[in-house]
């Protein structure tokens, strides 16, 4: 321990702690560090000293030397230090007052080193500007060998500040919900997508029912298709549930501004929820939603090695299944149930891109030709309660209740004449269609 500061090559101010003499007085620690004396060695390096400011004397660890391989051998009136390879150290003769002084010259040249005031910092840098708290937590579960002990800074890292910072985080659970059925309706529109559907489709427009939270998709070729469809969403969901839209919640796009949306809404009573510029965030119900329908999409084609020209198809049932499963929002009911009121029934359902066999209607078969037809499982048909099967063959989409699946075999693509479909697809992460 040392009170003089100017001995230190490096000191860690971080290091907070206090220490017990003889006589039970507490001596406060305000860092520890390395110093270095000269010997006739060179010179060397005691690591570990604690920086004790009220302290008078510089005081050496007799413990701490033995700890380190140092032997100390106490004669009549001397003390003789010597290091594990018996090279003699020092030899320091006692004092009337029983004391061990040893008289050793330290190094002040401080630029020689660079002088550390936290190892904390300095590991926060070496680590890119990682988070304190991610090395904090690796350092005390010795997730890695080699990291000190790291303690949590909350001094302003400008660096940090200035490539990292992002916008105050959103109230989450504090919004208004709806209680009943369409009270509020939440709408976006995804794409342009890169590459046309099957049905020449770019766009797909999503409404959310914020009671139920079940969701209803549509596929669009342009953006001015958005206010037609909003009509036929309204005139068919209020026929349905004997409620009407109250609230429609959306992004400021052009096609939800327009002169002819505006007037609509107002002319039936809905009052219209816009967000501030460059904030998807008070859409967010919308925002999420799209992207955990493309989640799926995306997992359901790669699952079964499925051209991305069949993303609609995936889309489609992805919405599909979404309203037949719980969420945070809705954790004791599907959307499908809070809607309909009653539970859905699963036990259809099967793997999308699987093999399926449709069989082939008498009316468009002659007495020899095969009564089954060769597809892929591409989705639900709600309308018909049916399956919505692709030929890659003659290019085209079955809609058959009469359907026997092996959903443990896949199309070969590449080998069945669909190379074109599937260059097509992978220029292309999202393309849209409408099968129905």
């Amino acid at each position: 321990m040392t009170g003089n500061r100017r001995l230190f090559v490096t000191l860690d101010n971080s290091i907070q702690s206090e220490v017990r003499t003889g006589d039970d007085n507490k001596l406060f620690v305000e860092g520890k560090g390395d110093i270095l004396v000269q010997t006739r060695k060179g010179e060397k390096k005691i690591s570990d000293v604690f920086y004790v400011p009220n302290l008078k004397h510089n005081l050496l660890s007799v413990g701490q030397l033995n700890q380190k391989g140092y032997v100390l051998t106490f004669s009549f009136d001397t003390c003789t230090i010597k290091d594990k390879h018996d090279f003699l150290i020092a030899k320091v003769k006692v004092t009337p007052n029983k004391m061990y002084p040893m008289k050793m010259i330290c190094s002040l040249n401080g630029c020689l080193k660079t002088s550390i005031e936290n190892h904390s910092r300095l590991w926060h840098c070496r680590f890119g500007h990682l988070s304190s708290k991610t090395l904090s937590y690796m350092s005390k579960k010795n997730i890695v060998d080699g990291l000190p002990h790291i303690e949590v800074q909350d001094k302003i890292c400008e660096a940090c500040v200035a490539g990292k910072q992002s916008r105050a985080p959103f109230s989450v659970g504090k919004s208004w919900r709806a209680l009943k059925p369409l009270e509020l309706i939440h709408s976006d529109l995804c794409g342009p997508m890169h590459t046309t559907s099957i049905g020449g489709n770019c766009y797909f427009l999503t409404f959310i029912d914020d009671y139920s939270r079940k969701v209803w998709v549509y596929f669009l070729k342009e953006k001015s298709q958005v206010f037609e469809n909003l009509k036929i969403f309204k005139a068919l969901m209020e026929k349905e549930s004997g409620h009407f839209i109250k609230m429609l919640r959306s992004d400021r796009g052009g096609e939800y501004v327009s002169h002819e949306m505006q007037n609509y809404l107002k002319e039936n009573g809905i009052r219209h929820q816009l967000t501030t510029r460059y904030t998807p965030q008070q859409n967010g119900i919308a925002e999420r939603l799209n992207r955990t329908i493309m989640g799926l999409a995306r997992s359901m084609l790669k699952e079964r090695q499925v051209p991305n020209l069949l993303c609609a198809e995936a889309v489609s049932c992805a919405v599909y299944l979404l309203n037949r499963v719980t969420s945070k929002s809705t954790p004791s009911q599907t959307p499908f149930e809070i809607w309909s009121g009653h539970k859905p029934v699963v036990d259809h359902l099967r793997v999308f891109g699987s093999i399926s066999y449709v069989h082939v209607p008498d009316q468009k078969r002659r007495k020899l030709d095969e009564k089954s037809e060769k597809c892929v499982f591409v989705g639900y048909s709600e309308r018909s309660k049916a399956y919505k099967l692709y030929n890659p063959t003659t290019k085209k989409v079955v809609v058959s209740r009469d359907v026997r699946f092996e959903e443990s075999l896949s199309w070969d693509w590449l080998e069945n004449g669909n190379k074109e479909d599937v260059t097509v697809g992978r220029n292309s992460e999202k393309i849209i269609d409408d099968v129905e």
